[in-house]
């Protein structure tokens, strides 16, 4: 009987191991991203040099990385849909992909200032401007409140 336990002991283990080494970055191809994502580099990042692309493969989900030669980076979800951009030169992350009403309030209440970080959660959207002031808005671009 111990034998038995022993052995399925040491099968899982081996299928645990091997599910983990599947899960992961693994550097792939820019023309492997999704079309949405591709078009929103073309579009609004042309005159950045792509230095990788990611996929990162986790059990339940899937996104993909890109990232520029100066350091500026897309997050992308599954269907290519930017999740988290950050772009820290000096006109920072395009304003086409920020929502107007974020825009319209960092220009009225910050005005000289720029984001340099965006990122999509659930419910919210979080903002960091050149000045490393942070933002947290709803979801429909209405301010919420400031961060630390």
């Amino acid at each position: 009987m111990k034998k038995i336990f022993y052995l399925s002991t040491a099968l899982l283990a081996a299928l645990s191991l091997n599910a983990c080494q599947e899960e992961g970055k693994k550097a792939i191809e820019f023309d492997s991203l999704p079309e949405t994502a591709k078009e929103l580099v073309n579009t609004h990042f042309a005159d950045k040099q792509v230095a990788a692309v990611y996929r990162d493969h986790e059990v339940t989900d899937k996104d993909y990385e890109v990232i520029f030669t100066d350091g500026a980076n897309i997050d992308f979800t599954k269907k290519g849909e930017w999740d988290e951009v950050e772009d820290r030169d000096a006109d920072g992350v395009p304003e086409a992909i920020i929502p107007q009403a974020i825009r319209e309030y960092v220009n009225e209440k910050h005005a000289g200032q720029y984001v340099v970080q965006i990122g999509k959660e659930r419910k919210e959207y979080e903002v960091e401007l050149n000045s490393s002031i942070e933002i947290t808005f709803d979801k429909n671009g209405k301010f919420v409140r400031y961060d630390d």
